[in-house]
């Protein structure tokens, strides 16, 4: 089944499966918001809050009327308390809109190991100590342009702190992933998950969340 978190299916998602953070240790340094990015990768199948379908409304929040997606309103509120600043990964073509047409493309990316080209690097990830790096659950596992942006960057050095978004699958084995792709970074087991049904307690979670890394409110 398709493991896409903002993308998916009622109940048992093709394309993610849910459940909220992780448990762990506090960061070992203290998070400085203006050496701090938010890097996330979130597809919202609609812009229109309107007469959603189910697809629709199970990769999206709207908030005050404007529709997000499920990571990307978790990227904004995670910005929201650390001053961080926020680069949104996209492909260089951008993807479907359609579940029908987005799920079988990421499979299939998946299954040849495709890494799609990105719209946009990071202009100068040497500015950052750490980086959060935010991403719904493709097919249980990390989306294919999440793994082009890990590759294409120099990580050494950085904490990172991995958030998810999910239909079912939690974190599925992603932070492993990073943490084996990212040999020479601090990745933190303390990351965080939220199932796509439970974007209304996004909020509170976050805030507990970033309590347990230590992240003092700005």
């Amino acid at each position: 089944m398709l493991g896409i978190a903002g993308i998916g299916l009622a109940g048992c998602s093709r394309l993610g499966l849910g459940g909220s953070s992780g448990d762990g240790e506090p960061l070992e340094r203290p998070l400085d918001g203006a050496r701090t990015l938010i890097a996330y990768f979130s597809v919202p199948l609609t812009d229109d809050p309107d007469d959603m379908n189910r697809d629709e409304e199970n990769s999206t929040h709207v908030v005050d009327g404007k529709v997000l997606g499920n990571t990307q309103y978790v990227a904004q509120l995670i910005q929201a308390r650390t001053g961080a600043e926020l680069f949104r990964i996209e492909t260089a073509v951008p993807l479907p809109l359609d579940y029908a047409v987005l799920a079988p493309q990421a499979e299939q990316e998946q299954q040849t190991g495709a890494r799609p080209a990105l719209k946009a690097l990071v202009p100068s990830l040497a500015d950052y100590d750490t980086v959060f790096v935010g991403y719904p659950i493709y097919w249980y596992d990390l989306p294919m342009p999440v793994y082009t942006f890990l590759e294409d960057h120099d990580f050494a050095g950085k904490t990172v702190i991995p958030f998810s978004t999910h239909g079912g699958s939690r974190l599925s084995g992603t932070v492993e992933v990073i943490t084996e792709k990212l040999s020479s970074a601090t990745v933190s087991g303390n990351a965080f998950t939220i199932s796509r049904d439970d974007m209304g307690e996004a909020e509170d979670e976050v805030r507990n969340w970033l309590d347990g890394l230590g992240v003092a409110g700005r």
